[in-house]
């Protein structure tokens, strides 16, 4: 690989990290989505994934005002479920979210339902008139400088994939392609994996979006196993913006540019902060949103600028940002040293 290969492959590992780690006060969004089921068993089992997922988010730290439900019936739920799932709801939901939050925070989407793609271009059934792939891309484009994670747990929802694919952003569909149309069990699995911590495989108390998939993965792979039949559904990650999926995607272990860096490093969990903040911490805070925004500013340029200037300009900014970064940490450090020295009245230990 040419120096420029490497230094490009350095320089985009860096910034997954520094995007999936956000300025520190950032915040955590969820908009979780239940289509038309068709039957009501289909409806109920819909709602029921939807219901963990929120209660899963208000239980990692997210306020109410940060979770909304949109669903095919809202009489299921009239005191959580914000209105009907329509497409036109949708669409409001989703720029209302670019209006509430902020450049760095995490923005999660879950679709619970039913698809189809054999025939036309991909989409989710809603309540009226469908929404296709290319309308949530569009929509999902003011929200470029988010951390977005957007789930489709439905059937022939693979065809997601290539539109939605981005950088800095997460995509999960339940299939691989559109032609598996059959029932899909993924998304049922995925609510597991954030209910009760079922998928939070490292123990850190949340879970990640790479490991709600490897759960949701496992899960799914084992039913059929154990029912004896011939797998229908194979679910996709794409997280590195090249719009090509991986049934098994590497995460951080990995070299080159795979699939998993960024949903290893995506929680569902607030990420608020800390009160208890130095004024030293506080303005390098400040000076790490400062970078962010010119790594942003920057980004936004890329088509226009030439891609070794790009590269340079990058590094750059990346190289100042571990600087801020390794300084935050040293004054965070001195902070806890000053809180462990002090005795229980706030005094010195003597």
């Amino acid at each position: 690989m040419s120096h420029r290969g490497w230094t490009a492959l350095l320089v985009a590992a860096v910034l997954v990290c520094a995007l999936a780690s956000g300025p520190l006060g950032a915040e955590s969004h969820l908009l979780v989505v239940t289509g038309v089921g068709g039957e009501q068993v289909y409806t109920e089992r819909f709602h029921a994934w939807a219901t963990r997922v929120v209660e899963a988010a208000l239980e990692a730290g997210l306020s109410e005002e940060r979770v909304v439900y949109l669903a095919e019936r809202p009489d299921l739920d009239p005191e959580r479920i914000r209105d009907r799932s329509t497409g036109e709801n949708l669409l409001a939901e989703i720029e209302a979210l670019t209006k509430r939050s902020s450049a760095g925070d995490t923005v999660w989407i879950l679709l619970f339902g039913h698809g189809s793609g054999s025939a036309g271009p991909p989409r989710f059934n809603l309540p009226g008139r469908d929404l296709v792939a290319e309308q949530y891309a569009a929509a999902l484009e003011p929200l470029s400088d988010r951390r977005v994670v957007f789930i489709n747990t439905s059937s022939a929802s693979g065809g997601f994939i290539a539109p939605l694919a981005k950088e800095g952003r997460v995509v999960i569909t339940a299939t691989r392609s559109g032609a598996q149309g059959n029932e899909a069990l993924f998304g049922g699995y995925i609510a597991e994996a954030f209910d009760g911590g079922a998928g939070d495989m490292n123990k850190d108390g949340r879970t990640s979006a790479l490991e709600a998939f490897e759960f949701a993965q496992r899960e799914v792979d084992r039913y059929y196993r154990q029912a004896g039949q011939i797998r229908t559904e194979h679910a996709l990650l794409e997280d590195n913006g090249d719009g090509t999926g991986s049934l098994e995607p590497a995460g951080l272990a990995a070299d080159g540019p795979v699939d998993g860096r960024l949903a290893s490093l995506v929680l569902l969990g607030e990420e608020a902060l800390p009160a208890a903040l130095t004024e030293e911490s506080r303005e390098l805070a400040e000076r790490r949103g400062d970078i962010e925004r010119r790594i942003d500013e920057l980004r936004l340029q890329r088509e226009s600028l030439d891609e070794d200037v790009y590269l340079e300009e990058l590094q750059e900014l990346m190289v100042e940002l571990a600087l801020v970064d390794r300084e935050l940490g040293e004054s965070g450090a001195k902070s806890e040293e000053a809180e462990d020295s002090d005795g229980p009245n706030g005094e010195p230990d003597r």
